[in-house]
């Protein structure tokens, strides 16, 4: 191979080369737009998380007032329900012992009314806030798989604009370095090599001994034909 052939391989390559650095800066700052907008969307969907996770966490608080109320109001129902046996057990006794029975009654149903609202209000916080957890998981869906569509997208778009209107005359290029080293790949398939040759040259002596030894057999076949024949005669 000739320093010119030398040469010529190198500019291509070198070529070649810069045209792949130039696609992939272009690629390269396409994804870094890209993802910036991704990156983006991913905090926006991080801080719709947190809400959702402060939201579970508010829930749960009022959950458990709920319960305390409940608990609270069972107690004050059956401290009424003893208040009120108390009443009439002592109003045959003595009245004036009766009626701080029912005094004691009527605080204990004032604080069942009191109860009854807080758990009322609790209950209904309880489902707006279940109600909030339900609308942000669905909105956390939604944003999620718009996210991975609009990646996709996004990305396709861009790759086929850049490799499609900005490198087209490189990627041509990018073919024609190819077709070019292919044709000298086939040039050099077919062309005889220095180990063929090198083997030919080794096996010629060979062949050449085969070939006086066959001649010879060949003699000494037509000798004893020539015997064989003058012998009959």
């Amino acid at each position: 191979m000739n320093m010119s052939t030398l040469k010529t391989k190198d500019k291509a390559m070198n070529n070649l080369k810069r045209i792949f650095v130039s696609i992939k800066s272009q690629i390269d700052h396409v994804a870094d737009e890209f993802e910036n907008h991704e990156a983006l969307a991913g905090v926006a969907i991080e801080d719709l998380q947190e809400i959702a996770s402060k939201t579970r966490l508010h829930l749960h608080r009022v959950s458990k007032m709920s319960e305390q109320y409940q608990q609270q109001l069972i107690t004050q129902q059956e401290q009424a329900h003893l208040w009120s046996e108390r009443a009439i057990k002592a109003k045959e006794k003595d009245e004036q012992k009766a009626l701080q029975c029912v005094k004691r009654l009527r605080q204990v149903q004032q604080q069942i009314q009191s109860l009854e609202k807080q758990c009322q209000e609790s209950t209904a916080q309880e489902e707006k806030i279940r109600a909030d957890i339900e609308l942000i998981q669905d909105q956390l869906q939604s944003l999620q798989n718009k996210k991975e569509i609009l990646a996709a997208r996004q990305n396709r778009t861009n790759l086929q604009v850049s490799l499609a209107t900005h490198h087209s005359g490189s990627l041509q290029d990018v073919q024609n370095v190819f077709q070019r080293w292919e044709g000298s790949v086939v040039s050099s398939e077919f062309s005889p090599s220095e180990q063929n040759i090198d083997a030919d040259n080794f096996a010629k002596p060979f062949e050449q001994e085969e070939d006086e030894l066959a001649l010879k057999i060949m003699l000494d076949e037509l000798t004893e034909q020539n015997n064989s024949s003058e012998n009959n005669n």
